[in-house]
């Protein structure tokens, strides 16, 4: 088996989570579709370097991603770093060709990544977005039934995801909160829910988003004892329609009092409905309207698929598929996914034309909000389905 080297760009929480994944591949799936060596690392300071690399056996580290996407001994690059940072390294290794894994958003900006896709043409290797709510077998047992009709014509949906870690207007931030750097509620989690219902139920036609910057100003978590304008979104509330005239809500926030980590969706059609919540994450709950109703009810009910951990071989093995799944197992069967495709040589998914696509969406809910109107969301053309 070809061992392929890989390199991280980022070693924050995603660059730990990505690292994290790789490590534990050869566990979950045995044998693993291409064998994997984690080569090089790149952090923004040298003692940043140093730390990581005696955390994750890293054996060598840079502070310039150009230096790691160009190592010869480099076959997949890991983009983990700031949404504003994507795209000169994604530029880089798709000139080269080089594998790529990127966590979404793909880019910090809708013209980043309308460049992007004018290089995708020119690019021959496997690239992935990580959006690894898709890859829990409940949420996966969801597109299995839509694609088998089970729902019949989509009717409406509502869907949400929810933290509360920005309630408090004193908690310091970083990055993620201020317009240049990318970020804001909307890219930060609505690009993940909006993900999986385009995903689920097609692209959307149309968008009128509200949203509401809950503190103004907070401290800095990289400059303490300092504050910062705060110039993105703390909360989103999307009105959307499919082009079949399906209508639904999405909501994102980080101001959600009570809330963890609750990504949420209904979908209600002609002939069923399906619920998932990831605080629940081993059950999908599934209504069939065509069950007999009568005296008490007859069969007519919500009743819950128990999905546990059950993916089909190889990824059955460990733990097993009887015992409940955490928030790491999607991103290793995310990972394990795009090392599939690139052991395989076929296009993976989600791909970066539809992370670009994903893209387009969320800018258009975000001016949607600044201009509090109905807006006609991007056409998805590509040749594969979303």
């Amino acid at each position: 088996m070809e061992t392929l080297g890989v390199g991280i760009v980022g070693y924050g929480f995603m660059g730990r989570t990505h690292t994290y994944a790789h490590r534990t591949i050869p566990f979950h799936y045995a044998p693993p579709p291409v064998r994997c060596e984690l080569r090089w690392v790149c952090r923004t300071t040298a003692d940043g370097v140093d730390a990581a690399k005696r955390e994750a056996a890293f054996p060598h580290g840079t502070t310039d991603p150009l230096e790691l996407i160009r190592a010869k001994d480099v076959d997949i690059v890991h983009i983990c770093s700031p949404n504003n940072a994507h795209y000169e390294a994604l530029a880089e290794a798709m000139r080269l060709n080089k594998h790529i894994y990127v966590d979404k958003p793909v880019t910090g900006s809708l013209a980043e990544a309308d460049a992007v896709a004018t290089r995708l043409p020119h690019y021959t290797g496997t690239a992935q977005v990580a959006l690894q709510y898709r890859f829990f077998p409940a949420t996966l047992r969801a597109k299995q039934l839509v694609e088998q009709g089970f729902l019949g014509p989509v009717t409406h949906f509502r869907a949400a995801y929810l933290h509360s870690g920005s309630v408090d207007p004193d908690k310091a931030v970083n990055w993620k909160s201020t317009a240049a750097a990318g970020g804001g509620v909307i890219r930060d989690l609505g690009s993940h829910v909006l993900d999986l219902l385009m995903w689920l139920l097609g692209p959307f036609s149309a968008v009128n988003c509200v949203s509401r910057i809950w503190a103004r100003e907070r401290p800095s978590l990289d400059r303490p004892g300092t504050r910062m304008r705060i110039d993105v979104e703390d909360v989103a509330i999307m009105l959307l329609r499919t082009p079949d005239g399906a209508v639904g809500s999405v909501e994102a926030s980080k101001i959600a009092t009570g809330s963890e980590d609750e990504l949420r969706f209904e979908i209600h059609g002609r002939h069923g409905a399906l619920r998932f919540n990831l605080m629940d994450p081993n059950y999908l709950d599934v209504y069939d309207g065509r069950q007999s109703d009568g005296e008490y009810g007859g069969e007519r009910g919500w009743r819950r698929i128990a999905c546990m951990q059950k993916y089909p071989p190889p990824g059955n093995k460990f733990p097993g598929p009887k015992f409940s799944i955490g928030w790491i197992r999607g991103h290793i069967h995310c990972l394990y996914s795009f090392l599939d495709s690139v052991a395989a040589g076929k296009p993976a998914s989600p791909s970066l034309q539809q992370g670009i696509h994903l893209q387009r969406v969320l800018e258009t809910v975000r001016r949607s909000a600044e201009k509090g109107q109905w807006l006609d969301l991007p056409a998805y053309t590509a040749d594969a389905p979303y």
